[in-house]
């Protein structure tokens, strides 16, 4: 059985992405409203509202710095998790976006293709705009702090193409409502707000299964320089995720967008 990776061309995959770059770049001022502003007030909230309450330091670092990673993790992949469940699905049932580009000579896999590579592109784009807070906030102290872009890529690329290959097969967009309420409860398992370790045993085993952890906890390493031996199966597991997600999302909308 051939990959449906293999069937990608990155041609009309970039002609996908350019088509809703053309779309931000209309509407980029109020889309970047909402990952501006929330991460400055979650930064007030966690890092001095709870932070003033946590006189201990963290993993060997004050609880900002800690928090940090887990405010620009978060941010923006839940960026790139609404843009391919929502906006996706809007795209595909609403506007029959996707039928349109079907009607050329673009397959299904490079459409695809090209809405994961829209959804990373976007994560990465905030990520951009979010990184001179942390800075600012005093969350990050290294000066690998430039390469905490790649394991959000990465995070991007997992989560980007797990939502997608969801989306594909909902027929309900109410029914997002179950995918969000996983995200929004395993978020807290995940290291963002406090170390894993403190958790049960069997809690730990759940956590470290979550993609959203190795992607914090890696960026974490790039903001503070606390670099380990695990970050190198993190990023193994973060590598074997995106290309099982990735052909899983090509699979997807295949069988829901082709006859």
């Amino acid at each position: 059985m051939t990959l449906s990776i293999l069937k990608i061309d990155l041609i009309d995959a970039k002609a996908v992405w350019q088509r809703n770059f053309l779309v931000y770049r209309r509407l980029w001022k109020t889309e970047l409203i909402a990952p501006i502003i929330e991460p400055i007030f979650t930064f007030f909230a966690f890092g001095f509202g709870v932070g003033s309450l946590v006189a201990a330091e963290v993993q060997g670092m004050s609880y900002l710095s800690f928090v940090g990673a887990g405010v620009l993790a978060f941010t923006v992949l839940m960026r790139t998790i609404f843009e391919m469940t929502y906006s996706a699905y809007f795209r595909m049932v609403y506007q029959s976006t996707y039928d349109a580009i079907l009607a050329t000579p673009i397959n299904a896999e490079s459409l695809a293709a090209g809405e994961i590579l829209w959804a990373v592109s976007k994560g990465i784009i905030d990520c951009l705009f979010i990184l001179p807070l942390v800075v600012i906030f005093g969350s990050a102290t290294s000066i690998f702090t430039p390469l905490a872009v790649l394991p959000l890529t990465l995070g991007c690329i997992v989560l980007g193409s797990c939502s997608l290959g969801l989306t594909g097969r909902i027929f309900d967009i109410g029914k997002f409502n179950v995918f969000f309420a996983f995200f929004f409860s395993t978020i807290f398992l995940c290291g963002a707000w406090f170390p894993i370790e403190l958790l049960p045993g069997w809690l730990q085993i759940i956590a470290y299964t979550l993609p959203t952890t190795a992607v914090i906890d890696l960026t974490r390493a790039c903001l503070n320089e606390n670099f380990a031996s695990r970050h190198i199966y993190e990023t193994i597991y973060l590598l074997a995720a995106s290309l099982f997600f990735t052909e899983w999302a090509l699979r997807s909308i295949r069988e829901r967008m082709v006859i």
